[in-house]
């Protein structure tokens, strides 16, 4: 019978909650579709599911420019709320800001806020809501903080961060404050392995039983690409028909990458894909390994996530959260930043059949546990909770 009551008072309180989900406001200050901005819409997309939570959006916005990640939020028919400048960097915009989310908080009864890049995060602090704030770092290493992050730091309810050393390196700042870890996750249904597409195949010359490596990544000067190609090119000094997938575009491609591929005579063996956005997945899936080089403003590596989801193991730098990412010898290789290192890594994944698969394997294992997205949204809903049980 004490059982039975037990558990008559615990589906009472999951009916309570559903009756009166708490409302979770999230900001993003930026416009754009860049860095962890897809990590966070994820996030008030996976909590729109739940009966316990209910999830609201807002972003920047910019007279005159195309509004990127706002008409994101539409497409995913998320509750968006407008009044706010939410600017990047720091700006007289967010005095208006500062008063307008007090008035917000106010009138749509918010109980929480959770903020995903530092001016949101500062303007929520000068807003008087940081007993009630939630801040995730994206940063995959610790660096030095400033003074406005200091500030917040100080003044948010709990902290949560994508890296391990970043999670050690703020509770050291923050003696004082919860700070825990989240592996951020990827849609493994939408991210998943898939057979080679014919078609792709036709389109870009390729055998569908040869090994190929490729790359996604914005083509710009601070990427690494002379030490990709010169990798690349002690790689076909030993496998003259190897095939290297170059995905992405930018303003520098040409001077970055196509040139230095003609000039090296490797014309045959680097393709280059362009930018995919429709079969983006399908053209990702043409890989057998990905290689990772430079982080880039998401430094919880969207990218790697998406490739180990799709069964891809990852040839990563030692550099950032990758160490922590990747697991060395099961779910792909890590290497020091030199093109010997990340040649022999390219030619073990190449020419070893057995341990290609077993890393791939091991990739999709760990997207389906590690990085699931239900387990993340349950610590993150635990996260709510505990801040609002003990401010």
């Amino acid at each position: 019978s004490w059982s039975r009551g037990l558990g008559d008072v615990y589906k009472r309180q999951i009916i309570e909650s559903a009756m009166n989900p708490k409302k979770i406001l999230h900001l993003y200050s930026n416009f754009k579709w860049t860095g962890p901005a897809d990590h966070a819409l994820k996030l008030v997309t996976w909590l729109k599911a739940r009966e316990d939570v209910e999830a609201l959006f807002s972003c920047g916005h910019q007279r005159g420019v195309q509004n990127t990640l706002y008409h994101k939020a539409c497409q995913h028919e998320l509750d968006f709320v407008n009044g706010l400048f939410l600017k990047k960097h720091l700006s007289w915009q967010m005095i208006p800001d500062i008063y307008s989310l007090r008035k917000i908080v106010t009138s749509e009864q918010i109980n929480l806020v959770h903020s995903h890049q530092d001016n949101d995060s500062f303007t929520a602090v000068l807003a008087g809501l940081g007993d009630r704030l939630i801040r995730t770092w994206y940063d995959g290493e610790p660096t030095a903080l400033n003074l406005r992050q200091r500030f917040s730091g100080h003044r948010t309810g709990k902290i949560l961060t994508a890296s391990r050393a970043v999670q050690s390196y703020l509770s050291k700042i923050f003696p004082e404050k919860d700070i825990q870890q989240v592996d951020i996750p990827v849609d493994p249904k939408l991210f998943r392995p898939l057979k080679k597409s014919s078609k792709l195949l036709a389109e870009f010359g390729l055998a569908a039983d040869t090994p190929v490596g490729g790359i996604v990544a914005r083509v710009q000067k601070h990427r690494n690409f002379t030490l990709l190609l010169d990798a690349v090119e002690q790689v076909v000094n030993k496998i003259p028909d190897f095939k290297f997938l170059i995905v992405g575009r930018g303003t520098h491609i040409d001077t970055v990458a196509r040139q230095p591929v003609k000039d090296r005579g490797l014309g045959s063996n680097v393709i280059f894909t362009g930018y995919r956005k429709e079969d983006y997945h399908e053209v990702l899936n043409l890989f057998d390994y990905k290689v990772f080089l430079v982080p880039g403003s998401d430094g919880s590596c969207r990218a790697a996530r998406e490739a180990l989801a799709c069964a891809k193991p990852v040839i990563a730098v030692r550099k950032g959260i990758l160490p922590e990412l990747i697991r060395d010898g099961e779910t792909g290789i890590l290497i020091e930043e030199n093109p010997a290192d990340l040649a022999r890594a390219m030619l073990t994944m190449t020419r070893d059949r057995d341990f290609r698969l077993n890393c791939s394997r091991a990739a999709r294992r760990y997207a389906e546990t590690v990085l699931d997205p239900e387990r993340y949204v349950k610590k993150v809903a635990a996260v709510y909770e505990s801040l609002l049980k003990h401010p």
